[in-house]
């Protein structure tokens, strides 16, 4: 499978909006982008976008992955990895030697699994959290989770 990791921009709103269809949250990542707060990095096939994942660069615990996200008939084949790596490599040339991201060890033991697999090391006993979840149809719900942070080195 042929695809393509880039940072994203204000071009690829709609792009963005047609996997997970949220405005204001991609408006509000392409700003947060423009502050050098965070790199929204997608993923494309054939100039559509096929997933997304953010940097955070600013905050507790950064720079951050967050917010890792792939159409589900692109799944298990390396998409998600290689937004894991741009990232990682784009902190690593911004000057970090360690990275971090804050996963649900309950709801998404997926994610878990990956980013263990990417060498990330856990560094914190659970932990509950209260946040705005949207889903895929752009609507939103107020949720509280369980948090575990992990790290890794960049070398």
């Amino acid at each position: 499978m042929k695809y393509t990791i880039r940072s994203a921009n204000e071009n690829d709103l709609s792009g963005l909006c047609s996997i997970r269809n949220n405005l204001d949250l991609f408006k509000n990542y392409i700003k947060q982008v423009m502050n050098k707060e965070i790199d929204l990095v997608i993923a494309e096939q054939n100039s559509l976008i096929v997933g997304f994942g953010v940097l955070k660069l600013k905050g507790i615990l950064h720079p951050k992955l967050s917010d890792l996200f792939v159409k589900e008939v692109y799944r298990g084949t390396g998409i998600g990895s290689e937004i894991i790596r741009y990232r990682e490599n784009i902190a690593r040339d911004l000057g970090y030697t360690e990275i971090f991201v804050s996963v649900d060890p309950i709801e998404n033991t997926k994610m878990v699994k990956l980013i263990k697999k990417h060498g990330y090391e856990t560094i914190s006993e659970p932990y509950i959290k209260k946040a705005t979840y949207y889903k895929d149809d752009g609507s939103s719900f107020d949720k509280t989770y369980t948090r575990i942070d992990l790290k890794k080195l960049l070398y």
